[in-house]
């Protein structure tokens, strides 16, 4: 006689059913064991609500952050190199001229180096401008000098300016100020602009959760009172509310977060195969991806302190 307690053989075991994909998928975005409903204005609609906001979110950082660093590469070329003009001048011939100008370059303390740019390299910068093969050969252009200077000690621009207008007729220093200061103004308005999209957002979904979280209340008014008559305090409801928005924020959060990296690979993609772009862009990169991260735990923790204090400030209306 076999033993009644023997284990079973785990072969004959049926497999374990696997649940259809909708309902896993449901199970994932909506959470149901809550005072709160499952369903309404504080389920599966609040979490599209709020990966959309956190989508937007990490858009807006992405964007913060990708100016700020290109602003600091493109600041850093600038400030490390400036451009002298040659045109053509009855007074001196142009070798005459471009040779005046490196000799006196070379002579000069913080210039490190002094290249004149061949026709090519200055088809090269115009065309962008003017359109691929719009320069032609008749086309005046001037000798262009790419002159890089110390950033430790850089020359005195002004008098390395007026050494060169004075040795050299039709001799023109750029350094490129003038680009510098607008390209800082437009970055941090871009920057700025970024964080009020934020702030904004964070606004945004603060009004939101609280709607929900009274509409919720409002509508399980009953489950509520009931709650209290069984002796749950203000802080218990307050603290299922708050873990039921905290799942949303995390879902929706997370949601978000996913839609925006895909936009943001996307768009390096394309900004890397196409030439529509004034500037080349590259997606964002890679050390800044983890600070998306924070934008979900951002949003799960703006919806947990909201509902915490509207519950509380909505039960003492409601009882």
């Amino acid at each position: 006689m076999a033993d009644p307690i023997a284990p079973r053989d785990m072969k004959d075991d049926p497999a374990p059913e696997r649940a259809p994909f909708g309902a896993a998928l449901k199970a994932l975005l909506v959470e149901t064991r809550s005072v709160m409903p499952a369903a309404g204005a504080t389920g599966l609609s609040l979490v599209l609500v709020i990966a959309a906001m956190c989508f937007l979110a990490s858009l807006a950082l992405g964007a913060a952050l990708s100016v700020s660093r290109a602003t600091t590469d493109w600041t850093r070329d600038l400030s490390g190199a400036l451009t002298v003009e040659i045109k053509p001048s009855p007074l001196m011939k142009p070798e005459d001229q471009t040779q005046a100008v490196l000799d006196l370059l070379h002579s000069t303390k913080g210039i490190v180096s002094a290249r004149l740019l061949t026709n090519a390299d200055t088809t090269a910068l115009l065309e962008p401008w003017l359109g691929k093969g719009n320069v032609t050969e008749d086309l005046p252009l001037p000798r262009l000098i790419d002159v890089r200077i110390d950033p430790e000690a850089p020359p005195h621009f002004d008098s390395l300016s007026q050494n060169i207008a004075d040795g050299v007729p039709g001799a023109e220093v750029d350094t490129h100020r003038q680009w510098q200061t607008e390209l800082l103004h437009a970055a941090r308005s871009a920057e700025w602009l970024a964080y009020a999209v934020l702030a904004v957002v964070a606004a945004t979904m603060i009004a939101i959760v609280t709607f929900a979280t009274r509409a919720g209340l409002s509508a399980n008014r009953e489950v509520v009172e009931v709650l209290h008559l069984t002796g749950a305090r203000d802080k218990f409801i307050a603290a299922e509310v708050q873990r039921h928005f905290l799942h949303l924020g995390l879902r929706g959060g997370i949601i978000g977060l996913l839609l925006s990296v895909a936009t943001f690979v996307a768009l390096g993609a394309q900004g890397g195969a196409s030439g529509i772009f004034m500037v080349p862009i590259s997606g964002l990169r890679l050390e800044y991806y983890p600070a998306l991260v924070g934008v979900p735990l951002a949003a799960a923790l703006v919806a947990v302190v909201t509902a915490r204090v509207t519950v509380l400030r909505t039960l003492h209306r409601l009882l």
